[in-house]
């Protein structure tokens, strides 16, 4: 409903602030819920980010109370995704990602905006405060401290774009990040490469579903290669690691 109502209106019209204020947490709340659930399915999924999150602990209620499948949640538990410090963090600490492409962090510079402007709509009625108001430029923005943000339609949809822009170049480079860790890197208990990639696609089918089905996008304007196109892509890159070179020793 609050989708269509803001199709409705024209290009500069102004949103109502109850439901700019709707519109703004709805975002900044969908790249959370996108972050929970890329670690979570990759807790499930990949031995590496499971090693990383095995010496993490839970609290005995989270234990006593969740299911077994639902456990990786519980990690998350005390993890907020509404900082752009918080996302690379939480990729470091639970997925073993040390950083993010040069592309990404510009974009959390700019997501680090509109979470500025999410925390006026949470804690202040929607209205600026000098430290948010720092945060964007003081200089710049001291004239609006304590009144009402007012955003137009052309404004929640560079929101909108943003955000969208900022979860697929995340998607992007944790994708390549781990996709590269699983076959080229090695596990303290074991001396061999990657997670037991045979180069044969029908006997890595199901295990690289597993992963194509965390990163794919179906429901985007270019939707993501196929999973056995990517596959071809991925077996080329990395069948070679581990193996000795023609002519050495």
């Amino acid at each position: 409903m609050l989708n269509k109502h803001w199709a409705s209106l024209s290009p500069e019209a102004e949103v109502a602030p109850e439901l700019s204020r709707l519109f703004l947490l709805g975002y900044v709340s969908a790249v959370e819920g996108y972050m929970r659930s890329l670690i979570r399915r990759l807790v499930h999924c990949d031995t590496f980010t499971q090693n990383c999150c095995e010496p993490l602990q839970l609290s005995y209620r989270a234990v006593l109370h969740h299911e077994p499948d639902a456990l990786p949640d519980a990690l998350l538990e005390e993890t907020n995704f509404s900082t752009t410090k918080s996302i690379p963090q939480a990729l470091s600490k639970f997925v073993g990602m040390p950083t993010l492409s040069a592309g990404t962090t510009a974009l959390l510079a700019e997501f680090d905006m509109i979470c500025q402007l999410r925390h006026c709509c949470t804690h202040r009625f929607g209205k600026l405060g000098v430290k948010n108001a720092a945060e964007l430029g003081l200089s710049s923005h001291s004239k609006f401290l304590e009144k009402p943000i007012l955003l137009k339609k052309s404004a929640m949809a560079d929101i909108a774009d943003l955000t969208f822009t900022l979860v697929k170049s995340i998607n992007n480079d944790v994708f390549g990040y781990v996709m590269k860790r699983s076959a080229t890197g090695k596990l303290a208990s074991s001396d061999a490469h990657g997670v037991g990639w045979t180069w044969h696609k029908a006997k890595d089918k199901a295990r690289f579903q597993s992963y194509y089905n965390i990163f794919c996008s179906r429901k985007d304007a270019t939707p993501s290669p196929s999973a056995d196109v990517v596959y071809e892509l991925f077996r080329k890159s990395h069948r070679m690691v581990g193996k000795p070179k023609k002519g050495g020793k």
